[in-house]
């Protein structure tokens, strides 16, 4: 009698806190988990006195292709289970007795006991007003994410809080929807935020400021809602905390330069705050020409609005920026690497023969217009070729593969964001192209002498 053991759906982070809703069924499907490292429960529904192994294969292509990862005893009950990417994970066991008989005998036989999707990467989220009736104020927001269930009681939630409130307040949201206004009962600044849950856990936010009465847009019930400006703000993507700025000065007089002040701005932010005071000593004004540099540092990733105020030998100078007024410039500080996930490497026969299909999805915030490379190496310490670059990220490529090309070799997806962060997907194991079956034919049998 075969004995079989079947992979629990429920998965346990770093193999201590089981996931709370976990499917109970394999039916139930997919099951999707916001860690990389995980463990994975097995029971068996027979005796293990004949079973020496359970070994656990895993495919990150619905099943084309099986690898193996991992091999426990049946009395361990689990396995440990790490990836380095978020993505689709199918998994099955395959059991070895005491004669080292193998069931399923092949990876033909494999069907999946368990479909894990990893997404470590929170949903991201707009927000800006609305306009609104006297009295009441509005949001309308967009979520983007690849694993947003918006039919969930808590995929979406719009909070907000007056001025001096601690407490956030719930607003009804209409179903489907993704605009909102409502009577806050303030007069004053409201502080709004929309929270969006993926099915992994995962939550992303967005926070903004509105007044109820206190904007003219608000009094005219048939006024569009607002464009984002983000989507047309001009600003210089940096990926480092620490910034360097290039400036010039003008307009010098004969007692030169003492030092520049350098002012901030949080974007949808109304007030400027001096973040350092640069001294110079520039007595002559024909040093002044010359560009000049300083270096600064932020506190955390956003988009800072920044000015620079000279002074004068003798003090005088521009007044810093006020309240509302646009800066000099925008930066943006963006520090996070674009997520990559590659979803298929096909090659090609027959007609197709020679070619190589990729599929991808990667997710930045600021991917530019052409942000995809791709590469191939023979090791995954490199060297890496280039087989294409600026690509737009429309999820699939297909290569003619010159020659000579090695006959197997690890494939890479690589996203650029606009600041220079890049997100990659490696295959976990080598692609062969080398799709030949060689096949062999007796052409002669004799005796042989002793």
């Amino acid at each position: 009698m075969r004995t079989l053991f079947l992979l629990l759906m429920c998965l346990a982070v770093g193999g201590l806190v089981p996931i709370m809703a976990c499917a109970q069924e394999p039916s139930a499907g997919v099951i999707f988990f916001q860690h990389r490292q995980f463990k994975i429960p097995f029971k068996n529904d027979q005796t293990t006195a004949r079973i020496t192994q359970v070994r656990l294969y895993v495919s990150t292509n619905q099943g084309r292709t099986w690898q193996y990862t991992a091999t426990a005893a049946p009395i361990d009950q689990h396995f440990r289970f790490s990836t380095l990417h978020d993505g689709l994970y199918w998994f099955t066991v395959q059991t070895v007795d005491q004669q080292g008989k193998q069931f399923p005998a092949g990876v033909d036989d494999f069907k999946p006991n368990l479909k894990v999707i990893v997404d470590t990467v929170p949903p991201v989220v707009q927000v800006q007003p609305v306009a609104a009736r006297n009295g009441e104020v509005g949001v309308s927001w967009s979520v983007r994410d690849d694993n947003l269930d918006t039919a969930l009681p808590d995929a979406v939630r719009v909070e907000y809080r007056v001025a001096g409130s601690a407490t956030w307040l719930p607003v009804t949201i209409p179903g489907g929807g993704n605009q909102a206004t409502w009577d806050p009962r303030s007069n004053g600044q409201v502080e709004v935020r929309v929270l969006a849950r993926d099915r992994a856990g995962n939550v992303g936010e967005d926070r903004t400021t509105v007044r109820a009465g206190a904007n003219p847009q608000f009094n005219n019930p048939n006024l569009a809602p607002q464009v984002d400006p983000l989507r047309d703000l001009q600003r210089k993507f940096v990926n480092s905390k620490q910034i360097s700025l290039s400036y010039e000065l003008k307009d010098v007089g004969p007692s030169g330069v003492s030092s520049v002040e350098l002012w901030y701005s949080l974007y949808k932010g109304r007030t400027w705050n001096r973040l350092a005071d640069f001294p110079l000593d520039v007595k002559n004004p024909g040093d002044a020409t010359e560009t000049k540099k300083l270096t600064f540092k932020v506190d955390d990733e956003g988009i800072y609005g920044i000015s620079l105020v000279a002074k004068s030998g003798v003090g005088l100078g521009d007044r810093p920026p006020r309240a509302g007024e646009a800066p000099q410039f925008w930066i943006e500080v963006d520090l996070t690497k674009p997520v990559v996930q590659l979803q298929d490497v096909l090659v090609g026969n027959g007609s197709e023969k020679g070619k190589l299909s990729l599929a991808w999805t990667a997710r930045d915030k600021n991917l530019g217009p052409m942000p995809i490379r791709l590469a191939y190496a023979e090791d995954k310490s490199g060297p890496w070729n280039t087989l294409a670059e600026k690509l737009p990220n429309t999820g699939k490529y297909v290569w003619k593969m010159p020659e000579p090309l090695p006959y197997q070799f690890y494939v890479r997806v690589e996203a650029i964001d606009l600041a220079g962060n890049i997100g990659e997907a490696i295959t976990f194991d080598k692609i062969k192209v080398d799709l030949s079956l060689p096949k062999v034919k007796i052409r002669d049998i004799e005796p042989s002498s002793p």
